[in-house]
């Protein structure tokens, strides 16, 4: 009965109480595969890139060059589990799994110190834990909730060397933070996003001294350059998104969305919403006009300063989804439960788990990692089942016996070069278009194409244009995504695999 004192006030059981929860709530749903695309993704760069160095094909499959931190962790350990490449998703999740229950430790602090108030800390780390994004993020891998934890803790060691009177103090706190937001960085770089807080963070404490302003400012800019230093050494002399202004111009160009009408707007924001959750999405605006009605600005600077800038960029990127907004997840809480504490005081507690289970009810379960639902356990029987035929389907194409293969598809082919490469002997990669593939092992070949198709009706002249292209005409063609069958009308040889249906992919 312990524990449950915390939900009475006694503070010193929140942790602990969160731990156990975080726990029970994670590792046993962990996945055993790749629970999303760009993780089988990553996984085909890593196996590349330790075959061939960094200028294999498939060195840029993901954008590598804005994770090269995780790219060098995943290498480490396939050098430790002897290059048996069948360990690299059970790595990528079971890190998640840890990061995501070692993450509440730096969370809780940072949030109870702000703010002086451990029933808030306790109530916003519950609800995050069970934010769809967040959620989903701790059972399957990628690099972005790594990149969470180290920016939580540069956070709270900018907090605590701020309010530093001696010159040494405040010096050594904000070396360290220098070198936890650099870690954040190298895991993932586009957390730069959230940089503003530091600002936020002066803001909220009042803090007006030049010198401190200056070196936040420094701060950032010196993590900045070491991000490019580190990147550098540690991938090598690969290309990659923004290795150049002129890739990372091309990669703006091709991603940018205007969402000019209600429709574009809605599929933008859409991902929005999924992130933390329906119920906790439609209270945030609410939240918020409240606030600063009540004058409290210490908690609006802390969520915009921390929320606003990653929330709308992603809005203006094309393919914007759930995974995308999980680093607003935790100030957007914040402000929803801060709107519960200040309307009811003593039954915040319990608002916070109406709001979960609102968040619970309030949409079906589903097996989009885009598109999240906050039914959560049936949620993930549903992935599971989605991931476990990826799976199938990819080794089934993985072991064709035909010497050429067309696979045709987009989200499904990482999942099968990663059983290609994963599995087989020596093989020659090569990048013969955009996001198009060639893998030669042995006296076989796979051509691995990109292909969206948007109507039926255009699937053979589409792929003819293809065809002609590549040279295709003696390839068998196989795909998990498209009925491929009308190639045959044209004289093509196809093979036939269970075809996964659109909405799962």
């Amino acid at each position: 009965m312990q524990f449950f004192n915390a939900l009475r006030g006694d503070d010193k059981y929140y942790l602990p109480l969160l731990l156990f929860i975080s726990i029970l709530l994670h590792f046993p749903f962990v996945f055993n595969g790749f629970g999303e695309l760009d993780a089988a993704r990553i996984a085909v760069s890593v196996i590349d890139m330790i075959n061939n160095g960094s200028l294999a094909a498939f060195a840029n499959f993901y954008f590598t060059d804005v994770i090269p931190l995780y790219i060098l962790y995943l290498k480490l350990f396939m050098r430790l589990f002897n290059y048996n490449y069948s360990y690299l998703p059970i790595i990528m999740n079971y890190t998640n799994a840890v990061i995501g229950t070692l993450i509440i430790i730096p969370a809780f602090l940072l949030i109870k110190n702000l703010f002086n108030n451990p029933k808030i800390a306790f109530c916003v780390i519950l609800v995050v834990l069970f934010a769809p994004s967040f959620y989903q993020s701790t059972i399957m891998g990628f690099p972005h909730l790594i990149s969470l934890f180290f920016l939580i803790i540069s956070f709270l060691l900018y907090l605590s060397g701020i309010g530093q009177t001696n010159n040494r103090a405040f010096l050594l706190y904000m070396f360290f933070t220098c070198i936890f937001l650099t870690i954040a960085f190298l895991f993932k770089s586009d957390y730069i996003l959230a940089t503003g807080f530091y600002i936020g963070l002066l803001l909220i404490r009042k803090i007006n001294n030049k010198i401190k302003i200056i070196t936040t400012i420094i701060i950032i800019i010196i993590s900045g350059i070491l991000f490019l230093v580190f990147r550098k050494l540690i991938l090598g002399p690969t290309g990659g998104t923004t290795m150049s202004s002129e890739e990372f111009s091309k990669w703006y160009h091709f991603f940018i969305t205007i969402p000019v009408t209600f429709k574009s707007l809605y599929i933008q924001v859409r991902p929005v919403a999924y992130a933390f959750g329906m119920a906790t999405f439609f209270l945030s605006p609410i939240a918020l006009l409240y606030l600063l009605y009540k004058k409290r600005f210490d908690v609006v600077i802390f969520v915009l300063s921390w929320a606003a800038l990653p929330t709308i960029f992603w809005i203006f990127i094309g393919g914007n989804n759930a995974r995308h907004n999980m680093l607003s997840v935790l100030p957007v809480v914040t402000l929803v439960i801060w709107f519960f504490y200040e309307r009811f005081k003593k039954g915040v507690v319990i608002l916070a788990v109406l709001l979960i289970l609102a968040n619970y009810f309030i949409l079906h379960p589903s097996f989009s990692i885009l598109r999240p639902s906050g039914n959560l356990l049936k949620s993930n029987f549903l992935i599971k089942e989605r991931m476990l035929r990826f799976q199938a389907d990819a080794r089934k194409i993985a072991s064709l016996d035909d010497k050429k293969i067309a696979v045709i598809g987009y989200f499904h082919n990482p999942h099968v070069i990663f059983e290609i490469l994963s599995k087989q002997g020596p093989y020659k990669a090569q990048k013969i278009g955009r996001e198009d593939y060639r893998i030669e092992i042995d006296d076989r070949e796979f051509v691995f194409i990109y292909f969206i198709l948007s109507k039926p009706d255009d699937l053979i002249p589409e792929l003819s244009k293809v065809i002609k292209k590549y040279n295709l005409y003696n390839y068998t063609f196989v795909s998990a995504t498209y009925d491929l069958t009308p190639l045959k009308t044209i004289g093509l040889k196809v093979k036939t695999v269970d075809i996964i249906p659109k909405g799962i992919l």
